[in-house]
């Protein structure tokens, strides 16, 4: 379906496009396309009589063409979208009533900054004002929550299909709101039902202290006390700001609370560093379960770096400035500037550990990981069943021209 629809650019003085008619081959559905005051209809092309208009809304940064990823996801969506309501309506889905979809973009030309948010919450209040029933959209996490505050407030449901910030799970705001992407929120409430299933009334939580771990960590602690988990402790770590030499030090602490049942809300470097530490220290044992909320990320990698540093210390390798190197901080701008100067590679929290620990002794990784920590990973492929793949063929066989 032509996407460039929602450009306004042969629209009059008086905001009004042509009216454009297309067949769809696919489902045989004829349907037009009305421009009008920088929204998009999409409906019928002869309306049946006696059967409701149901307006949906779809927002969407249209216009914008800067990020090639975020224009894919716009206009696949918006395809799939348009080939939802085009069967809903061809096959009479919904009794008495038929769909229209309206695209409002959330993106306006030649807009930035400040301006930019303003445009977005308008476009957001142009489609509860021309009487949707719901909203599909938008892409960003930081848009949709402009808008998901309008609709939820005023009870109209909206659902996104990538939006992924954990703040959008606060019910409090946006009651009204959902979406159909997987979110680390979806695997901490399996390592919660997990938690819950195996009798384990209370667990700790170590989280990094960046947007990920402090909104997963939130969520976390929202939802543990529904399902009847206490959260002993809990403590943040890796923040920007901390020392390289700090990083190890606040897990020791935490640790050393006497915690036996750990969930770490963390990813990446930090996720890799937490459990790296447990293992050095002896946490990785028969009296102590990990749970991870998310995909194991590079930690056999991680156990070979800081094996091949504590060899290298055996064979009279030093850290030179192992004081001054220490005192940074672990933000990414710091660690990329130390390793442009640094040949031994000792920039990250986990590298400094390992060229100053006391004990000397190399993790074994099949030892440390046999047993005792648990991956809760979101499933993406649903390759294998029936609709998925109905879906899939309907989609790869949408014309383009249209």
């Amino acid at each position: 379906m032509n996407h460039q629809a929602i450009d306004d650019i042969d629209t009059n003085i008086h905001n009004i496009g042509s009216i454009s008619h297309f067949t769809d081959e696919v489902t045989g559905y004829e349907f037009s396309v009305f421009r009008y005051n920088g929204s998009t209809f999409i409906s019928p092309r002869s309306p049946p009589p006696q059967r409701v208009e149901l307006k949906i809304g779809i927002l969407a940064p249209f216009h914008q063409k800067n990020d090639n990823y975020t224009r894919q996801l716009t206009l696949s969506g918006t395809s799939a979208v348009r080939m939802a309501a085009a069967e809903i309506n061809v096959q009479e889905i919904i009794p008495g009533a038929y769909i229209t979809l309206i695209e409002k973009d959330s993106f306006p030309k030649q807009t930035e900054g400040q301006g930019a948010i303003t445009e977005a919450v308008v476009a957001a209040v142009s489609l509860v004002q021309q009487g949707v029933i719901g909203v599909i959209g938008d892409i960003s996490s930081s848009w949709t929550s402009l808008s998901a505050l309008i609709t939820s407030t005023l009870q109209i449901p909206q659902c996104s299909y990538t939006a992924v910030a954990a703040s959008l799970s606060d019910r409090s705001q946006y009651g009204h709101f959902f979406r159909t992407s997987q979110t680390s929120q979806l695997s901490a409430d399996a390592a919660l039902s997990f938690v819950t299933s195996r009798g384990w009334p209370v667990i700790g939580m170590i989280y990094s202290d960046d947007d990920f771990g402090k909104q997963l960590s939130q969520y976390i602690i929202m939802n543990a006390k529904t399902q009847g988990v206490h959260i002993q402790t809990y403590q943040s770590f890796y923040d920007d700001t901390t020392s390289i030499s700090q990083v190890a030090k606040d897990i020791d602490e935490f640790l050393s609370s006497g915690v036996r049942i750990i969930l770490v809300a963390a990813q990446g470097d930090a996720q890799t560093t937490a459990l790296t530490v447990a293992a050095h220290r002896g946490y990785m044992d028969e009296n102590h379960v990990w749970l991870i909320p998310g995909p194991l990320q590079d930690l056999q990698n991680a156990i070979t770096r800081f094996n091949d540093i504590l060899y290298r210390r055996s064979q009279g390798e030093q850290l030179s400035e192992a004081t001054h190197v220490g005192q940074q901080d672990v933000s990414q701008k710091t660690l990329d500037s130390n390793k442009t100067v640094s040949s031994l590679g000792w920039v990250t929290p986990l590298d400094y550990l390992a060229w100053t620990t006391i004990d000397t002794s190399p993790i074994s990784y099949d030892d440390a990981f046999s047993g005792g920590i648990f991956s809760f990973r979101k499933g993406m492929d649903l390759s294998g069943y029936p609709p998925y793949d109905q879906f899939l063929e309907k989609w790869s066989r949408l014309d383009p021209a249209l």
